[in-house]
């Protein structure tokens, strides 16, 4: 399963260089030119300094550029004006000095405006700043981000706080509809969580994906914000476009402490799958809290029983947990291949050793005919090969 939940800023953008190439033709017998660089735009001091000072927190310096004449908008080397850098480093004096001059509150700054880089940096001032001096609360940058939703997925709880004060929309949606809750969800900030929550988030909102901030939640396994969304009536039940729930991905990244939190708030079904999803990611302690929970030993996921998963992800503390539960060492998947038989085919060894102490059937054939051993020379492991044979012969079996 993938999942693309934002936990901090903006996401990196590739940026597009397009080269002017001149239409006409080399002379004969000389090389094509290589086409120049864009020439980077000449500043003049003022703007140099400009620039400079507002990184810097220099107020005097700032004012003394603007008064010779440079232009509130100066724009940096890196695509960002005086007041995007002011934002960035946190003046709040030289940010509200450049707004008295003229500087544009929504400037682009490589993408986002300087509200959103004051909300991913958290400079509460700043915010105060820029919204009184008219920036947009709902702009949104190349990926669909608000302000909001960027100070929630860097855990700028103040940040969150200070922009619902000044009325930001709580359920703005990205370009895949994630909303600022779902983002502080999947990062664990509790604060901002709490923040959106008081505010009114809507804690089932659903994404393009069908997923929810507790299946954001469940990725990060902070069982706090589980108890915080489940407080506010998060749907335990609730299954995303792919059928999965925040149970499964929960299990699958072995946050048992989360689980916990779900089976207090009454979770009454998808142990069996959850299991299954727990075995294959090797998370052998997530796994026994689900077997005592009454997750069913039969578990199968895609039609392969739990000990086949466990074989094909070299987890041998789950094979040794499934088989003390009483799980079947010879089941199969839909295709008769069995744990003995994944775990020759990829080279195993340990597990292979195992397996058959355990009992494993060498001799069992899947619907192409094919058997451990086969799996194993084909696959050109030797050790497997030898260590079948040792275990053969000492069956005083023949020779395969």
């Amino acid at each position: 399963m993938h999942l693309s939940f934002r936990s901090q800023g903006r996401l990196a953008a590739a940026i597009g260089l397009w080269l002017i190439v001149a239409s006409a033709a080399p002379a004969r017998g000389q090389d094509p030119a290589t086409p120049a660089a864009p020439a980077e735009p000449t500043r003049t001091p003022a703007e140099l300094q400009l620039l400079d000072a507002s990184m810097r927190g220099d107020l005097a310096a700032v004012r003394a550029a603007l008064a010779d004449k440079a232009p509130a908008d100066t724009r940096s080397d890196g695509h960002m004006t005086a007041l995007g850098l002011a934002a960035m480093y946190g003046r709040t004096d030289i940010v509200a000095a450049l707004l008295a001059a003229g500087a544009a509150a929504g400037a682009d700054q490589d993408g986002e405006s300087a509200l959103m880089v004051a909300a991913r940096e958290g400079h509460v001032g700043v915010i105060d700043a820029l919204v009184a001096g008219g920036a947009d609360l709902a702009a949104k940058d190349r990926d669909g981000m608000t302000a909001l939703m960027a100070a929630a997925a860097a855990n700028r709880a103040a940040a969150v706080t200070a922009l619902l004060r000044h009325r930001a929309e709580v359920n703005a949606v990205a370009s895949g509809g994630a909303t600022a809750l779902m983002a502080a969800a999947f990062g664990g900030h509790l604060e901002a969580v709490n923040a959106l929550l008081a505010a009114g988030a809507d804690v089932n909102h659903r994404d393009a994906s069908g997923r929810t901030a507790l299946m954001a939640a469940s990725l990060g396994g902070n069982a706090a914000i589980a108890a915080a969304l489940l407080q506010k009536g998060a749907d335990l039940d609730a299954i995303d476009s792919n059928g999965s729930s925040a149970l499964i991905y929960a299990a699958a990244n072995g946050h048992t402490a989360f689980i916990d939190t779900l089976d207090t708030a009454g979770l009454k079904r998808g142990n069996d799958l959850a299991l299954a999803f727990a075995v294959r990611g090797c998370r052998t302690d997530t796994a026994q809290r689900l077997l005592a929970g009454g997750a069913p030993i039969t578990a199968q996921l895609n039609g392969s029983p739990m000990i086949v998963l466990a074989a094909a992800s070299n987890c041998e503390p789950a094979i040794t947990l499934l088989l003390d539960r009483g799980a079947d060492v010879n089941g199969a998947d839909g295709d008769g291949t069995t744990a003995l038989m994944s775990a020759a085919e990829m080279g195993f060894v340990p597990l292979v050793e195992l397996l058959l102490a355990r009992g494993a059937d060498m001799e069992k054939v899947n619907k192409a005919n094919q058997s451990a051993w086969l799996m194993a020379a084909m696959g050109n492991h030797r050790d497997v090969v030898e260590l079948l044979r040792a275990k053969r012969d000492a069956a005083g079996g023949a020779k395969p």
